[in-house]
């Protein structure tokens, strides 16, 4: 079972000391994808333009909190540029993941909200080794989200509160809510990856790209 208040406590203590790159690192990821939103508003090809252009941020902005949580150290917000080491990866992964997602969609909205769960961690697999392929980082986010979807849910309904605030700051609540929340979800991924490991359900050479699910 995943114990959301643990994860949050901990995401908090990592923090200590890193709120403010934390609050620069958002900063950077808003600007410099800003461009993105004029983009997404050209006919047709305007979304896919726009994964073009921030699926790499978003990679980066995994590893940032990654590095965070496995090694305790500082953060650093030039990590969010690292998605960009690993372009063809990053785009791979968002592109697959909201295809899938989009596609369980269209069999109604729950289904879809069922997939978006079961692929969530994808992406993370991808930020922590960009030796895994991106079909089998699919497979391997299913494998070890099974049984905890719900739980899942729940911790992204967890931040509703942060989320009012937010809005209630007119937005501004963003610059630390986005720290803390990736802070936290980088530690579940970490905590989902250790007992799917424990529990036989994935390999350590599964999550590090040394054998193939495809």
């Amino acid at each position: 079972m995943i114990n959301r208040g643990s994860l949050k406590q901990l995401a908090k203590n990592q923090l200590r000391g890193n709120w403010g790159s934390g609050v620069l690192a958002t900063l950077l990821f808003l600007v410099v994808s800003a461009p993105a939103v004029l983009i997404g508003l050209i006919p047709v090809i305007g979304g896919a333009l726009t994964i073009l252009f921030t699926a790499p941020l978003t990679i980066g902005m995994l590893i940032t909190y990654l590095n965070l949580t496995k090694n305790v150290s500082q953060l650093n917000p030039s990590d969010l540029f690292k998605g960009f080491n690993i372009y063809g990866k990053s785009v791979g992964i968002v592109l697959w993941y909201s295809l899938w997602t989009f596609l369980w969609s269209l069999l109604f909205v729950i289904p879809g909200i069922i997939k978006g769960f079961a692929y969530s961690q994808a992406m993370y697999i991808i930020a922590d080794n960009p030796n895994v392929k991106v079909r089998d980082a699919l497979k391997i986010s299913m494998k070890m989200t099974k049984g905890y979807k719900f739980d899942i849910f729940i911790m992204f309904l967890s931040f509703i509160g942060w989320q009012i605030l937010n809005m209630l700051t007119f937005g501004i609540g963003t610059l630390w809510l986005v720290p803390y929340m990736n802070t936290t979800l980088a530690n579940m991924y970490l905590q989902l990856k250790k007992m799917s490991i424990k529990s036989g359900v994935c390999t350590d050479d599964e999550f590090n790209g040394r054998v193939s699910l495809t």
